[in-house]
């Protein structure tokens, strides 16, 4: 998962610190969010106590207008960084694309590799720029969240602490596993939305030849062929995951199970207080809140990879030597040709279909 944030951030360039900023913002949110459940930990501490005065009350509500509103600001900061950074990425990365595909042979063009050109536009970089960049800064904050509740727990009580911190690290091998199968069926989901493209643009170009030749019913049902395989394999994607995600679930209900039950065995015996008790019932059912937000959200990483690796295969097609010497001047002379051929050769790919070429 960090090589996967790596590799978004190495690939945003100037646009960096947006996300970084993002990121600030969406932990500081995250901190924030659980502003409430302190200060109801701070009114129960109080009135078990018997210190609890109408001044601490005021306070109490100051601190939770203020902590909503800062939040508010934050939350748009957020949203408006990481999801303007996307846009302004992926604008400059359309813009490298097409300089690039102007200097690619025509081979490249005639071999099928439209539907790959026309689904890396139409849905790679835009599921990234518009799903991916707009969670990814709250994935980082959810990461950090995570650790910054479970240090509230070690300080709580070490015992508690240390079953947090057990469920923590199962949770991430749980992942592990998780992510290795996200990213083995996503690259074959996004396979298959470049074939499902390649085929409409087919049947769309090729509409007036199919209707001529009375070929509408064997075409359109190649192209039904393509949308039910395309569903085929997003809910083949979902049934593979559905089991992961639910062995995270199980795992963390066990977790908040085991620490509040051990909490009131605490209490019993004179381990723990009751204001602390009163803090774990208020802090457990949130503890694992990040983390289940944030393996929730990983299927998306793991298809932004794939989406990464296509984008990534178009740039890195070999474009044509530019390596000639000559120019073409400003203006024509007098009785010298504008445009002259010597020895020109032609090819289709590795085949060449013209040779010594010349005219003027």
């Amino acid at each position: 998962m960090f090589a996967l944030f790596s590799r978004i951030l190495k690939l945003s360039g100037r646009y960096k610190g947006r996300i970084q900023g993002a990121v600030v913002c969406a932990f500081l949110e995250s901190i924030l969010s659980k502003m409430p459940i302190f200060l109801a930990f701070v009114v129960l501490s109080g009135f078990a106590a018997g210190t609890l005065t109408g001044q601490t009350c005021l306070y109490v509500g100051l601190g939770l207008g203020a902590s909503v509103l800062v939040q508010m600001l934050v939350h748009y900061l957020s949203d408006s960084l990481q999801s303007a950074a996307g846009y302004l990425m992926f604008a400059d990365k359309r813009m490298e694309l097409g300089g690039h595909l102007r200097k690619l042979p025509m081979g490249y063009f005639t071999s099928g590799n439209i539907g790959k050109i026309s689904s890396v536009l139409s849905t790679d970089m835009v599921f990234i720029e518009e799903v991916a960049m707009s969670t990814l800064g709250n994935m980082i904050s959810y990461l950090l969240s995570a650790l910054v509740l479970l240090v509230f727990m070690f300080y709580l009580n070490w015992q508690l602490g240390l079953i947090a911190a057990v469920v923590t690290i199962l949770a991430w091998l749980v992942s592990k596993g998780m992510n290795k199968v996200s990213l083995r069926e996503a690259a074959g989901r996004q396979e298959q939305s470049e074939r499902l493209t390649d085929a409409v643009l087919s049947f769309v170009e090729g509409i007036g030849v199919i209707k001529s030749y009375n070929l509408l019913g064997e075409k359109s049902e190649e192209l039904t062929g393509n949308f039910k395989q395309s569903r085929n394999t997003s809910l083949a994607f979902e049934r593979k995951m559905t089991p992961w995600t639910m062995g995270l679930n199980i795992l963390y209900g066990i977790g908040i199970a085991a620490i509040f039950g051990l909490a009131i065995f605490l209490e019993q015996n004179g381990g723990l207080s009751l204001a602390y008790v009163l803090g774990v019932l208020l802090f457990v059912f949130d503890l694992f809140g990040p983390l289940k937000a944030l393996y929730g959200e990983a299927s998306r990483l793991t298809v932004m990879n794939a989406a990464l690796d296509r984008i990534e295969a178009v740039l890195d097609e070999p474009e044509l030597p530019d390596t000639g010497k000559q120019h073409l001047p400003v203006q024509a002379q007098p009785g010298q040709p504008e445009v002259q051929f010597s020895d020109v050769a032609f090819a289709y790919q590795d085949k060449e279909v013209l040779h010594h070429i010349s005219f003027a």
